[in-house]
């Protein structure tokens, strides 16, 4: 299916299909790469949210905790699930993704809670915690690639640089699927693009490439917009570690909330 088709479901546009006994197949592409080698992290934690959805049917997705642990290439893409436990209110699934050399690049676990056993109760977020404004996304200033680096995912996700403020740095991206149902899939796009604009606002001294190795998210939200807001804010950067605050929006509700790190790497 050609990633135009912006009508396709989620599990559509990734190329997933199942084959059987907990184990999935999905098709990342180059246009689904970032800037450091490999699939950009917020489709591979999307794809384990989709995949391991597949055991928890009729649950929604509540928690995830992703290790990118190498580059996933471009082509097919083998994820195993397995149910680490399941119980009356929740399900938790171990996600394995492997690329087509067959080496383990990411590992997940994901939560996802039978809203059913759950009391209907809802608590409006206080004013100070609402989304600060920020620009539509079609205003906000697109990402440009850095001289020599190709970045083929600012063509995918268009993401743009919408605001500034307590929550740190917001960058709006376009959900390139129609599955408003895939809130949790959306959220992780917007997470993992959000985590590198306040390390990056940090170097003042140069550029260091500064890829995030893993991004935990709760989330919040049962539907998606087109368009979902991440918000990203640095705590703290130490011997080169980078701790990211992050905050997911989504038509103005809260979306998902986490954190990732950042390793500033050592130039040769």
């Amino acid at each position: 299916m050609s990633r135009e088709q912006v009508d396709a479901t989620a599990l559509e546009y990734l190329g997933g299909r199942p084959l059987g006994d907990g184990q999935w197949l999905f098709e990342v592409g180059r246009e689904l790469h970032g800037a450091f080698g490999g699939a950009f992290g917020g489709a591979i934690a999307a794809i384990s949210v989709l995949a391991g959805q597949g055991l928890a049917r009729d649950r929604t997705p509540s928690g995830l905790d992703c290790r990118f642990l190498r580059g996933l290439p471009a082509g097919s893409a083998r994820v195993d699930t397995t149910v680490v436990a399941s119980g009356r209110t929740l399900t938790c699934v171990s996600v394995d993704v492997f690329g087509a050399d067959e080496r383990l690049c990411t590992r997940a676990t994901v939560s996802y809670v039978d809203a059913a056993t759950l009391e209907p109760v809802d608590a409006p977020a206080s004013p100070e915690r609402a989304q600060p404004p920020v620009a539509d996304h079609e205003d906000g200033k697109p990402w440009r690639e850095p001289p020599g680096i190709e970045i083929p995912i600012l063509k995918t996700f268009d993401p743009r640089r919408v605001g500034r403020g307590d929550l740190g740095i917001a960058t709006s991206v376009r959900v390139p699927w129609n599955d408003p149902t895939a809130a949790a899939a959306a959220a992780c796009l917007a997470a993992d693009m959000c985590v590198g604009p306040p390390v990056d606002m940090a170097l003042t001294s140069g550029w260091i490439p500064h890829p995030n190795p893993d991004l935990t998210l709760r989330f919040a939200a049962p539907t998606a917009s087109r368009t979902v807001t991440g918000h990203g804010r640095l705590e703290s950067i130490s011997t080169g570690l980078a701790a990211v605050r992050i905050e997911v929006w989504s038509g103005g509700s809260l979306a998902a909330v986490g954190a990732a790190s950042s390793v500033l790497l050592r130039q040769s």
